[in-house]
């Protein structure tokens, strides 16, 4: 009998570590291309929502440079090129106003508009910020103004005398910007606030068509007629003054415009001249607060001047000296002595709008020579800074290349 010999079998390689090494293997790449194609959906899906938020934002700022110039800091005609940054939660739009033809004539300037909006908040970690470019052609449209007469006076007006010249003739020839329009001399109620006509005094100085216009039977029903918004400009929330002069005397801006000087208890002068040799082409708004409406103090204006004058009551043209381009909105009376000029339109008696019943004394009462007389140009000067941006249809564009 042959003896039991234990029989031992040869080691040989587990498969269990390889395969579960594999396994491993085969799960960790799996997992990681979930997640890589997770983070490419992700980032595709956020790219598409930052790029809507980006042209959104793009043009945003196009529309409120068009529409809304003011909001942004930017007033008044733009200049060769100015531009603002709009900063908002998770980015910001910089929207560039560039000139491209200055004005000629008739012919209005030409500005080219890009609004370039940047995302900078991304929902994916390292993901480039999403931007996006839209760009317009534009023009510059001044402010307009509907002019009744070379002078108009709600409450009446006395003029003193033939000497001087009311016209409402354009003195702005057309070549030169002008309209060549000839409108009324003065427009006055029928019947005036003393109680006499509404125009009292010489037709040697009037020219125009009429001479006379009556616009209203008594002050208050030509006060109906106007096209000016007293209340809203009077209150400062129609017009945005660029200079603010209070009845303490002083300016509100930072720019100082002038000096009062106390004349009497009631009235006050503004010598300004300095300022208009510093700015020989500026046409600003000047608010002059010496209401409220019939109980206010004279402003004295005692040297020349331009752009929109704003003053709140009574009005003094004071010495030969005293003269204004562009536009003068009185809500009071104009008083005048002496040589003066006024080139545009000058409208008073404009407080009858508040319903206020005029007194006998609030009539415009003219002495000396005088010359108020309609200018175009000088009324379309006054009103730029009220002007906007008008956009050329069919001028959007995308394709604006970003360096």
């Amino acid at each position: 009998m042959t003896p039991f010999v234990p029989q031992f079998s040869r080691p040989r390689q587990g498969m269990a570590l390889p395969m579960v090494i594999v396994v491993l293997l085969v799960l960790g790449a799996s997992f990681a291309g979930g997640v890589a194609l997770a983070r490419g959906e992700r980032s595709l899906d956020d790219a598409a929502k930052t790029a809507i938020v980006a042209q959104t934002w793009a043009e945003t700022g196009l529309q409120r440079i068009v529409a809304d110039r003011q909001a942004l800091g930017l007033t008044g005609m733009p200049a060769a090129s100015d531009s603002t940054r709009v900063t908002y939660s998770g980015g910001y739009y910089d929207v560039t106003t560039t000139q491209l033809r200055p004005a000629n004539g008739l012919i209005p300037a030409l500005f080219y508009l890009r609004s370039h909006a940047v995302v900078t908040r991304t929902g994916v970690a390292g993901a480039p910020s999403a931007e996006y470019t839209v760009t317009m052609l534009a023009k510059w449209t001044n402010g307009q103004m509907t002019v009744q007469s070379a002078l108009t006076g709600y409450n009446g007006t006395d003029k003193a005398g033939a000497a001087g010249a009311i016209s409402g003739v354009d003195q702005c020839p057309v070549g030169s910007g002008g309209t060549g329009d000839t409108i009324a001399a003065v427009a006055v109620p029928t019947t005036a606030s003393d109680g006499g006509p509404g125009y009292d005094g010489s037709l040697a100085p009037l020219e125009g068509s009429p001479l006379v216009q009556s616009i209203g039977a008594n002050p208050m029903a030509a006060a109906a007629t106007s096209p000016i918004d007293w209340p809203g400009i009077y209150n400062m929330t129609s017009i945005v003054p660029n200079f603010v002069v209070d009845s303490a005397g002083r300016t509100i801006e930072a720019d100082t415009l002038g000096i009062w000087h106390v004349v009497t208890d009631s009235a006050r002068v503004l010598h300004w001249s300095y300022y208009w040799t510093e700015h020989p082409t500026s046409f600003p708004v000047i608010f002059v607060k010496n209401g409220p409406p019939n109980g206010g103090f004279e402003f004295v204006l005692g040297s020349f001047g331009r752009g929109m004058l704003i003053v709140q009551d009574d009005i003094r043209l004071n010495g030969n000296t005293a003269g204004w381009d562009g536009i003068l909105l009185v809500g009071g009376r104009i008083r005048t002595n002496g040589s003066n000029r006024v080139a545009g339109a000058t409208v008073a008696g404009l407080n009858t709008q508040f319903g206020v019943t005029p007194q006998p004394s609030d009539i415009n009462d003219l002495n000396g020579t005088k010359a108020f007389l309609y200018n175009s140009c000088n009324v379309s000067q006054a009103t730029s800074s009220m002007g906007a941006l008008r956009a050329y249809t069919n001028t959007w564009s995308n394709i604006f290349k970003t360096y």
